[in-house]
């Protein structure tokens, strides 16, 4: 079960390491067009917080990725490390 948790936050870390810019700028689309519709709530950022909080979202999102790449170091290398379990305590036992 551990092999299946550290590839999973290993693919989906390096996936968020990699695709940031392109997920911040997606991110950052679509809060846009959200306040536009919805100005009441908050108003449409200017061009230069939309470019602030596009590199807000690329750091946030390259964080969390180097964190589950960590987490999945953590994971994994008790597996890779390990000794097999020997399992000759079963056998030998007196009865």
């Amino acid at each position: 079960m551990n092999w299946i948790f550290g590839a999973g936050y290993a693919t989906i870390g390096l996936t968020l390491v990699v695709r940031a810019a392109a997920l911040s700028v997606r991110y950052n689309a679509w809060t846009t067009g959200l306040r536009e519709r919805h100005p009441n709530i908050n108003p449409p950022p200017t061009p230069e917080w939309r470019a602030r909080n596009t590199k807000i979202m690329t750091v946030l999102l390259r964080v969390v990725g180097v964190v589950l790449v960590l987490l999945s170091i953590i994971y994994l290398l008790p597996l890779i490390v390990s000794e097999p379990h020997s399992v000759s305590h079963l056998t030998n036992r007196v009865s």
